[in-house]
Formats: structure tokens, sequence, C-alpha cells
């Protein structure tokens, strides 16, 4: 009942306007990162820095929330910088990564780091280790479901499609190679971006909060 409760808590911040906005704003950022800050190391390998806007959806707004937003990213973002051809499967594993952020994240009170040394930041992780962890659980999670098994899934199945010849040993062999090859890069990726979510979530949340708290105490003043 919580897992379920998690969606539907989050479909109400959907009447909020606050929500709408802050939602909209971090759908832009995506996009700008998706544009200005990636690379195609390969034609099935990127690196992209978009993950902090939506994990900060989700962290804000929950699954519900997180999951639309990737929707409008996707499909937003292949109209104004078409690659390849639309499928509405890789939408899909964009709509998986919101979920689990918003899973992981949703109303989470980020551990704010110690940036004096680098031993001072990771006593203050390791001091709030069950906090952390849930980074590190969201990270992993979207790593493992989105990246090593619906990507090269739906990469392999959509290349036998356009083949006109689909075989299932060929189809598990390509799956295998594609998981080898995103493994590297996932186990290099992985730890910097629970790095730069460690980072990154708790400013983004003391402003938000600062911001929020300005605009009441302006409009009780008012």
């Amino acid at each position: 009942m919580a897992f379920f409760g998690s969606f539907k808590k989050s479909a109400a911040e959907l009447k909020s306007l606050r929500c709408l906005s802050v939602t909209a704003l971090l759908i832009a950022l995506d996009l700008v990162l998706k544009f200005f800050l990636n690379w195609q190391i390969t034609e099935d390998l990127k690196i992209s820095f978009a993950f902090v806007a939506i994990a900060s959806i989700g962290m804000l707004y929950g699954p519900t929330v997180g999951a639309l937003a990737c929707v409008v990213t996707d499909v937003v973002g292949y109209f104004l910088k078409p690659t390849g051809s639309f499928s509405p499967l890789f939408t899909l594993v964009e709509v998986m990564g919101g979920v689990l952020y918003g899973l992981f994240l949703y109303g989470f009170n980020p551990t704010k780091p110690d940036l004096e040394s680098p031993k001072a930041f990771f006593k203050s992780i390791l001091s709030n280790l069950v906090t952390s962890l849930r980074v590190v659980f969201a990270k992993v999670s979207v790593a493992v479901v989105c990246n090593l098994i619906m990507t090269p899934l739906f990469i392999t199945l959509q290349k036998q499609l356009e083949a006109g010849d689909f075989t299932p040993e060929v189809f598990w062999v390509g799956f295998i190679s594609r998981i080898g090859t995103r493994l590297i890069k996932n186990l290099i990726e992985v730890p910097v971006h629970i790095l730069i979510l460690m980072l990154t979530l708790f400013p983004i949340m003391a402003a938000y909060r600062a911001i929020f708290k300005q605009n009441r105490a302006t409009m009780k003043n008012s």
C-alpha cells in the first residue's frame, strides 16, 4: 500500500501550481543539459548530466510527476533535436528512470555535504548513511533497470525488427553483447553520478525551500 501510496501522493502534487512551475523549470534544465552537456561516445553509449534534473523532480514531487516529466523531456527533446526514428520504447526507459528516482527520493531530506576537505565530505556522508544509501539505491536501480536491461533489450529488439528477420538466438546474443558494453561504462559512471547527486541534491532542496519560504513570507506581509 505504501508503494502505491507514493504514486497517489505524487499525483496529487499535480494540482499545485508550484509543482507545475518548478517541474517545467527542471524539464527545461534537463533539455539544456541533454543538448549542451551530452557526449556521444559510441552508437549505444553517451554521457549526459540530465539525470540531475530528473532526480530533482523525483525528490521534490515523486514518481508520478517524475514519470510524466520524462515523457515530456523525451518527446520534446526528440522534436527539438531529432536523432534517428522516434520510439516509444525508449520513452518507456526514460519514464522508468523518473519512476525509480521518485520512489527512492520522494520525501528525501538530503545530507548537507561538508566541503571543507575530501575527508570531511565522506565523513558527512557516512554519518548520515541511511539517507545517503537512498541516493545510492536510486542511481544503482536506474543503472541496472534502465541502462543494463531495458535499453539494450529495446535496442536489440528494434534492430531485429528493422532487419525484418527476428530470431531468438541472434536476439539474445545481441542483447548480452550490449549489456557487456554498457556494463563497463556504468561501473565507471554510477559512482561519479552518485557523487554528483550527493553534491547537488542538498543545494537544490535548500534553494527550493528558501525560495518558497520567502514567497510565503512576502505574501503574509503584503
